[in-house]
């Protein structure tokens, strides 16, 4: 079996001395993340969203692993059988390298899914999944691709299980495979957009704003600026993707961290504000991401990004947004 054809959810596979590395991203977009400082380098180059989808009637499997730069300390695998959750595993924080073995609940052939960290770049290796083992090939799988673009949130800040990030329940509950473009602190930018119309994806999902907001706050940028760049943004969106792709711009989610006072929270309502404008002049559905997630911290990991629990009531909401309920 070539181990290549389990990665699943990506754009390419890497051979690197201490494993393969699936990655997200084209070479040019990577290129463009390191340019925008080590901060985003990290965030571009984790594995989000990569799942090792194969089938076997092993008993129990097993791969070593090989980390790098870390945005969130944990290293958690979700395991799935037959598509149905079974466990994470998880390993210590920061872990460099390491093994994960896991016994098989189900007897016979199964259909395996580990579904790889948000936190770090992984590599993958000395992979013994069974003598029968066989991957899922990408090329059989007729689900419609959803690309998301957004930033930390999208990414799966800051869920605890990797396969609980909203982007990947909100393709999983509405039978997409996911392609998750969330970059953490990123903002609003056209530059970002000049391979989307190559991954040919059905849907659009775009959640930016929070870290604009916060740049607007701090003095770091003048908020016809913000205007400025969210219209281009949404320009050269529309013109990368044809009126058939569904588009759906979420705006900024509450939150207490930052957004404290009457003035704070005018101007993140002023971001909302345009970038739902702005969405809706190139014919974009619009997502209120102050209904999204619940106005109370213990839906949120630290005041901002939603924990399991909060990326959970996210995908629902975003699906009860998209049926008008």
């Amino acid at each position: 079996m070539n181990i290549e054809d389990v990665f699943h959810n990506c754009v390419g596979v890497k051979t690197e001395p201490d494993g393969l590395r699936p990655v997200r991203f084209p070479d040019r977009l990577l290129d463009l993340y390191r340019e925008r400082g080590e901060m985003t380098d990290i965030r571009a180059n984790s594995t989000a969203g990569i799942t090792m989808d194969f089938v076997t009637s092993a008993d129990t499997v097993r791969f070593d692993y090989a980390t790098g730069r870390f945005c969130r300390p944990f290293v958690t695998f979700d395991v799935y059988e037959n598509d149905v959750f079974m466990a994470t595993i998880r390993e210590p924080d920061e872990s460099p390298c390491g093994t994960v073995a896991y016994a098989k609940r189900n007897p016979g052939a199964a259909r395996l899914t580990f579904v790889l960290p948000y936190t770090t770049d992984v590599r993958i290796s000395h992979c013994d999944f069974g003598a029968d083992a066989r991957p899922v090939n990408a090329a059989d799988d007729d689900r419609p691709l959803m690309l998301f673009l957004g930033d930390s949130i999208t990414q799966g800040m800051t869920s605890l299980r990797p396969s609980q990030g909203y982007a990947y329940l909100l393709a999983r509950t509405l039978g997409f495979r996911p392609l998750n473009w969330g970059v953490g602190s990123y903002v609003f930018d056209a530059r970002t957009l000049g391979d989307v119309a190559g991954v040919g994806a059905a849907a659009i999902v775009v959640a930016y704003g929070t870290n604009d907001y916060t740049k607007i706050r701090e003095g770091e940028m003048t908020f016809e600026r913000f205007e400025a760049t969210v219209a281009e943004y949404m320009t050269t969106l529309r013109l990368a993707v044809g009126e058939g792709t569904s588009v759906r711009v979420v705006t900024p989610l509450w939150r207490s961290a930052g957004c404290s006072t009457d003035e704070d929270r005018a101007l993140l309502d002023r971001v909302r504000a345009t970038i739902a404008n702005q969405a809706m002049r190139r014919r974009f559905d619009v997502v209120d991401g102050l209904a999204l997630v619940g106005h109370d911290d213990v839906f949120l990991a630290d005041g901002l990004h939603p924990n399991d629990l909060g990326a959970a009531m996210m995908a629902n909401n975003i699906v009860r947004a998209m049926l008008g309920q």
